[in-house]
């Protein structure tokens, strides 16, 4: 059966599929010596994603980085990574998949409603929070390109009649495509390219679209902290 899908959505409209945590290749301390100009001589950031056991960390770090890659080639200043801010972009992301919902306003919580009320829950107690959010494929689909469904179930998927499956994407190459779909669209470029950015985090949660046949996908957020730097506070979410 032959099968199509426009384009990955900048918003979400699927059922959620719980994902185990896999223990991170990442090390935090990384990020004090890993920069936009090096980072892509890890080998880390050129592994197949695992979507059984996906490094999420990983993944943060790969979107981070080719986000502040693309600021620098346009002029804008790279930005630092801010824990917090990864915390509350995984949280939201995380949350719009379980709870089916693809929006910067969460209707199902008055504690996590806005940006700066989820930052305040990752811990900023001056949160100015810009926020980006998009879904895209975990695998190296076409969009609008026809392709036949090899297992319902598993989500596989080739372009030819018992052809070769789709292959999954690696954490640079997902980033890659993520950061070039936001900033395909006005608004996200603008907050992705914003002189006000001083520090991002960028959270990602995994889903098989129900709608598409199972698609392996991802809902992505990124939270920028603009004008002034975060000031820690209490966390109540504790995960990264």
């Amino acid at each position: 059966m032959i099968l199509t899908k426009n384009r990955a959505a900048l918003f979400l409209v699927a059922f959620s599929v719980s994902t185990a945590l896999a223990q991170s290749a990442w090390r935090y301390s990384a990020y004090q010596n890993t920069t936009h100009k090096n980072f892509r001589q890890n080998p880390l950031f050129t592994q197949t994603i695992d979507f059984t056991r996906i490094d999420y960390p990983l993944l943060h770090a790969a979107i981070f980085f080719v986000t502040n890659e693309t600021r620098v080639k346009n002029r804008r200043q790279a930005v630092a990574f801010a824990i917090e801010l990864e915390r509350a972009a995984y949280h939201h992301s995380k949350y719009m998949v379980e709870q089916n919902f693809a929006s910067h306003e969460n209707p199902f919580s008055n504690r996590r409603n806005t940006p700066n009320q989820r930052a305040k829950l990752a811990g900023i107690k001056n949160p100015f929070i810009a926020e980006n959010i998009a879904t895209h494929f975990g695998i190296k689909y076409k969009p609008r390109t026809p392709v036949y469904r090899l297992d319902t179930e598993k989500g596989t998927f080739s372009y030819q009649r018992g052809g070769p499956l789709i292959p999954h994407h690696t954490y640079l190459s997902f980033a890659e495509v993520i950061v070039a779909q936001w900033m395909g669209s006005p608004s996200h470029r603008a907050n992705l390219l914003s002189p006000d950015a001083l520090q991002l985090g960028c959270g990602a949660y995994f889903f098989r679209d129900q709608n598409f046949y199972n698609m392996p996908t991802f809902m992505a957020t990124q939270n920028f902290q603009l004008y002034e730097k975060i000031i820690p506070g209490k966390a109540t979410d504790q995960w990264p």
